[in-house]
């Protein structure tokens, strides 16, 4: 395995910091894009990019726009617009060739606020055709529950306050939350069931899990998909918490056992 490289980004006129985890192979290797949960962190994403690297895998792992070292202003568009970019950066000429990338085979992993992420990037583009959707955060789902409740929607702005105070997040709450209330529908996961029927989707969840729970969260999200005819949907719900710290180990191993069979996805609708 080689040292994880640092790299960046452009999207939408931002510098996104970027690591890049390149694996050893003569042959253009599939790619694997990791986005984190909220405020996220400065590396990995459960150890996964260097863990991908020993298997095969390249794998990419950026901060979005306003979080960490990335520039410019956190909000909801921005991040779906990050992981649009950084499907685009993997798959430009100059990193297919500097890193050996075959830009037909790129998965995208997202963990929390980053699987909802990862599956809303993936529609952008029709070759990527497999998802891993870690306790996936339905935002259009938390919307909803906003407006029903003045309370819920106090609780989630805090929750932003908090992650920027520890993260040094550039975000403005109220903006996020307003952003959300207008159009819900937009990052609801579950209205977009149809387009995401077409690909490879491994749902994880907790059955502890209280921030993701899977009776808003997940379940819907694999009921939607069984709705639309989804034939390559899988679902896997460990004993755990939102954190999974109990059992990243068997996470990792179950995220990779996925991958490594090989899709039978071939085209998309």
């Amino acid at each position: 395995m080689k040292k994880p490289v640092p790299v960046t980004f452009e999207s939408k006129g931002a510098n996104i910091h970027a690591i890049f985890y390149r694996a050893l192979g003569v042959k253009p290797l599939p790619t694997v894009i990791l986005c984190h949960g909220f405020p996220g962190n400065d590396g990995d994403v459960f150890g996964l990019g260097e863990r991908l690297t020993k298997e095969g895998f390249n794998a990419l792992v950026f901060n979005y726009r306003g979080s960490w070292r990335s520039e410019g202003q956190f909000k909801d568009a921005n991040s779906l617009e990050d992981v649009i970019s950084a499907i685009r950066y993997v798959k430009s000429g100059s990193v297919v060739q500097e890193f050996n990338v075959d830009p037909s085979r790129i998965a995208l992993i997202g963990f929390s606020y980053g699987g909802g992420m990862a599956l809303l990037g993936s529609l952008s583009d029709v070759s990527v055709k497999r998802v891993v959707d870690i306790a996936g955060g339905n935002l259009g789902e938390a919307g909803r529950m906003m407006k029903q409740s003045d309370g819920f929607r106090r609780a989630i702005e805090k929750s932003i306050e908090e992650g920027a105070s520890s993260s040094g997040l550039r975000v403005n709450p109220k903006e996020v939350i307003i952003e959300l209330l207008a159009d819900p529908d937009k990052y609801d996961f579950v209205k977009h069931a149809d387009g995401l029927s077409s690909k490879d989707i491994l749902i994880i969840g907790g059955w502890r899990d209280q921030e993701a729970d899977i009776e808003h969260h997940i379940l819907p999200l694999f009921r939607a998909l069984q709705r639309h005819g989804a034939k390559q949907v899988q679902i896997e719900i460990f004993d755990s918490d939102h954190s999974f710290a109990n059992v990243k180990g068997q996470l990792v191993d179950r995220i990779l056992s996925w991958l490594k069979t090989p899709s039978k996805t071939t085209t998309a609708r």
